[in-house]
């Protein structure tokens, strides 16, 4: 490391024009975020989509008022400065005229430097069609355009590690193996399937893959190989994203997918179970470190492209993250008050690596949504805690591939990134993994999904909602666990070697 008192990073960014598609998004926003607060932009275009008859403009303004912004909110000065570079971009992915208005259109190559394309489609469980339409028809149509910009300098494409899942070993660069002919030919194949032959067929057209979401990652990995090459393009590869680790504030979160799902039950005291195989080891990153990654990824695009390198690929993962599922979640448990740390540890909280184990478990949780929605009916409240158990289990299926299975990989790239920082690059945009002190990160884990993720949930519902009402009916809660501890504690004992 040299140059400690000069950045790249700060020089590439200073007084360019940057595009970011996805920026509602859980990583998005941490994006744009930090670019506001840390780059000297000139000015930043997020593309958005009008959504439940709310505009792309009212959308992003109210993503610039949430929990995430109070950094900048707490220096009116900067927070207007901050939005004045701003400029929404209302985009329609299907609208074959184009994706944006011939005005901003026209602005658009005219202007910008730098994209990044982090908008998908991240329903696991969506339609094959449906996911090749937004996460490979979008993709070509959106860097057919971005081809047309005059000051194109690099563009980084937001895809997923497990882009190639159905591989022990997952090295930097882009697999061309689509069975069936190729992306295109399971496109046209999809396109024409009515919806009984896309469930028979979808199994057999996406091979080894878990679901149509990582196929379909795969899928726009190639695409960007067959026609983009000639872009000044990278494509990086994060896995599991969770809450930041410092900026702009420590265990920051919005939603409930992967682990903050999982943990949500066992911050409200109620009995929860995954399938999860304790003895592996994931790939979980935090989404500030992510951030800074994408960044310094735009700027070693630039770099490698000079050195014939046509698309750089990073696996944004590090083998010195080496704890296991089992230490991740007992860290998890660590996170919950007194109370409920106990009853999670000894009774609430269940993880298994075996289906039948995981299917008396599920009985459990279904059987308690129902006898609390039965009590919610006599105090006349709705009857929600089913489908919330519901919504629980479907989440642990869903990441069931990724909780029992391990991968090891190849990053060469992004240690190649970190070694060649500068000491102030290390200080503003840190991403070195092994730096991270994972035992106090995954410990203010659930924490900050209550703090962040819950806590609001519950404001905006107010009492009517489970959020109040699990508040005020803990005892309820207790009664339940004591009831079925005998029982959870028996299965336990029968799966101990779990």
């Amino acid at each position: 490391m040299s140059d400690g008192g000069r950045s790249r990073v700060l020089e590439f960014y200073r007084d360019s024009t940057v595009l970011i598609t996805g920026a509602s998004g859980f990583v998005g926003q941490v994006l744009l975020e930090k670019i506001l607060r840390t780059l000297e932009v000139r000015k930043v275009y997020v593309m958005i989509r009008s959504k439940r008859n709310v505009s792309a403009e009212d959308r992003l303004r109210k993503l610039l008022e949430g929990q995430l912004y109070e950094r900048i909110h707490s220096d009116p000065a900067k927070f207007g400065e901050m939005k004045g570079k701003i400029v929404p971009v209302e985009v329609c992915l299907w609208d074959q005229e184009g994706l944006v208005s011939d005005l901003i259109s026209n602005e658009l190559l005219e202007e910008v430097e730098v994209v990044f394309n982090l908008l998908a489609s991240v329903n696991f469980n969506e339609p094959l069609d449906c996911a090749l339409k937004t996460n490979v028809e979008y993709t070509d149509r959106l860097l057919k355009f971005v081809g047309q910009m005059k000051r194109l300098k690099s563009v980084i494409h937001v895809s997923t590690f497990y882009s190639n899942c159905d591989k022990c070993f997952i090295e930097e660069k882009i697999y061309d193996d689509i069975g069936f002919g190729g992306y295109e030919n399971v496109m046209n194949i999809a396109s024409k399937l009515d919806d009984a032959e896309k469930q028979l067929l979808t199994r057999h057209l996406i091979g080894k893959f878990p679901n149509t979401y990582t196929f379909s990652k795969k899928c726009a990995e190639v695409l960007i190989l067959d026609r983009f090459s000639a872009l000044p393009i990278g494509i990086f590869r994060p896995p599991i994203v969770s809450s930041t680790y410092r900026e702009p504030v420590p265990s920051w979160i919005d939603n409930f997918n992967g682990p903050s799902g999982m943990v949500v039950p066992l911050s409200e005291g109620l009995y929860s179970a995954a399938l999860v195989d304790s003895r592996k080891r994931p790939f979980i990153v935090p989404v500030d470190y992510c951030v800074n990654a994408l960044l310094t990824c735009a700027v070693d695009v630039v770099l490698q492209r000079s050195r014939g390198t046509l698309i750089p690929v990073y696996n944004y993962t590090d083998s010195s993250c080496n704890l296991t599922w089992g230490e991740i979640i007992g860290r998890f448990f660590q996170g919950l008050p007194l109370g409920k740390r106990l009853l999670a540890t000894y009774f609430t909280g269940t993880i298994t690596r075996y289906p039948l184990h995981y299917a008396v478990c599920k009985r459990i949780m279904y059987l308690q949504g129902y006898l609390l929605d039965s009590v919610r009916r006599i105090r006349g409240r709705k009857a929600i805690m089913g489908q919330i158990f519901d919504k629980m289990v479907n989440l642990s299926e869903v990441l069931r591939f990724f909780c029992v299975n391990e991968w090891r990989m190849e990053n060469g790239n992004v240690r190649r990134m970190c070694a060649g920082a500068t000491a102030l690059e290390s200080r503003l945009f840190p991403f070195d993994l092994a730096e991270v002190d994972w035992d106090q990160y995954y410990r203010n884990f659930v924490p900050g999904v209550v703090k962040y993720a819950i806590e609001p949930r519950k404001v905006r519902n107010s009492a009517r909602q489970v959020g109040n009402s699990s508040r005020s009916s803990g005892s309820l809660y207790l009664v339940w666990t004591f009831l079925f501890q005998n029982l959870i504690k028996f299965f336990k004992f029968m799966f101990k070697h779990q």
